[in-house]
């Protein structure tokens, strides 16, 4: 633990001065035992949005004490991960009833559109499930495998309309955002080709481990759609995982450039922890 970690819960409560506060968002992208950290402190947070609502708490997950309720909600609401939940939260109200689909079918949770946050840091060729989401990793280390969070699977009566409308891809995209790679990959594998199915299919090739197939299909993607903004992203953790770092920053510099909310935000914040990664703060 470095003297940055230790600053973690002044983040959250918002006491950083401004120039620490953008120092430790650089540190929170690099440094797995504070976003771990951050996760616990959504978790919490969680808890109390539900106990605030009117939730009935499992038997088994006696609610928080109110201090530390209280503590965390006003902590996000304040600092940087706060402002980002808090816009997630007001567009996922809309989509909920953006996606009702004329046969009754809710469609807005199926691609986990309502979502407080992300467990997969590769981005998603399918524009329902390409909505921003704070990255935060997934306790289990593994993000790839497993939802940030406990939630029941897709219903198989939305699975069956999306296939009798033909949208496999769709479908994949509801088993990449759950971290359920082998069934996404099967469906990307029977979806007509496009540069979104390859996209997506190196995000599966990536979390398999297959940096260089990964890749392969990231440059063929990008060589027919040179801006496409989720290959752009997912070209750039690649590049990252195989240690090519200033070409990993210049890669999520260019997403920057773009402005995509959230998005453009978080990948500036990668670019820089990248590019300052050999010069320890100090």
């Amino acid at each position: 633990m470095d003297l940055w970690c230790k600053k973690l819960y002044r983040f959250l409560d918002g006491e950083l001065e401004s120039c620490d506060e953008e120092r430790f968002r650089l540190h929170l992208a690099l440094c797995r035992a504070c976003a771990s950290g951050l996760h616990d402190a959504m978790q919490l947070e969680m808890l109390s949005v539900q106990a605030l609502c009117g939730a009935v708490a499992h038997n088994d997950a006696p609610a928080p004490p109110v201090e530390a309720r209280e503590r965390v909600r006003f902590a996000l609401l304040r600092g940087w991960k706060g402002r980002a939940l808090g816009a997630v939260l007001a567009m996922g109200l809309g989509a909920l009833t953006a996606f009702l689909c004329p046969a009754g079918l809710c469609w807005g949770d199926t691609w986990r559109a309502s979502a407080r946050a992300r467990g997969m840091e590769a981005r998603i060729a399918y524009a329902a499930a390409d909505g921003y989401l704070p990255y935060v990793p997934a306790r289990t280390g593994i993000p790839e495998r497993g939802a940030l969070l406990s939630e029941p699977p897709v219903p198989l009566r939305t699975l069956a309309a999306l296939e009798d409308r033909g949208d496999l891809h769709g479908i994949a995209a509801a088993y990449l955002v759950r971290g359920e790679l082998r069934q996404a990959a099967d469906f990307l594998a029977r979806s007509p080709p496009s540069v979104d199915r390859d996209c997506d299919r190196a995000v599966v090739a990536m979390a398999a481990g297959d940096l260089q197939g990964a890749l392969g299909l990231l440059d063929g993607v990008l060589r027919q759609v040179p801006d496409h903004p989720q290959a752009q992203w997912n070209r750039a953790l690649v590049l990252r995982a195989l240690g090519q770092s200033l070409q990993a920053a210049e890669a999520f510099e260019a997403v920057a450039r773009r402005g995509e909310p959230g998005w453009s935000e978080e990948a500036g914040i990668r670019a820089r922890a990248l590019r300052l990664a050999g010069h320890p703060l100090n």
